[in-house]
């Protein structure tokens, strides 16, 4: 049986309270690796954090649990509202995934978040919406896995 395989990594970012904000990414937990928790200062000295990790993001462990076994399907969602109350007014947290299976599909996605908003971005559907514009071809339609 394949295993899907991933690495998952965002963009530089501000955040309201960067106190609060490394107490909270203590608490997310990766599938396959710990979270990397990267800090630099933008170019007026402000503190902007990047993370990362190999394989996904499972999510947010709850503060009173003792081990990681106490994850559930709510721990990702709790993941992404905790980190929408983190993000500072006027930026943006980019969450890149790239991953694949065995050669079953190769997928990339963005998840990005504000502080009041959250899209989803598939990359198989963005290239092939880009191939149907270049072909002027608007029920173009294709198959990237099988």
């Amino acid at each position: 049986m394949a295993e899907y395989t991933c690495t998952t990594r965002t963009n530089y970012f501000h955040v309201k309270d960067p106190v609060s904000f490394r107490d909270f990414m203590s608490r997310v937990h990766g599938s396959v690796d710990f979270i990397t928790l990267w800090q630099e200062l933008d170019d007026e000295g402000k503190p902007v954090f990047g993370f990362g990790t190999h394989g996904a993001i499972s999510g947010l462990k709850n503060a009173d649990a003792d081990d990681d076994d106490t994850l559930d399907e709510s721990a990702y969602d709790e993941f992404i509202r905790g980190l929408q109350g983190h993000v500072a007014e006027n930026d943006a947290v980019i969450l890149l995934e790239t991953g694949h299976e065995k050669l079953s599909y190769v997928m990339g996605s963005a998840t990005i978040l504000t502080s009041s908003d959250y899209a989803h971005i598939d990359l198989a559907d963005v290239a092939a919406r880009k191939a149907s514009e270049m072909l002027g071809n608007p029920g173009w339609q294709t198959k990237c896995d099988y």
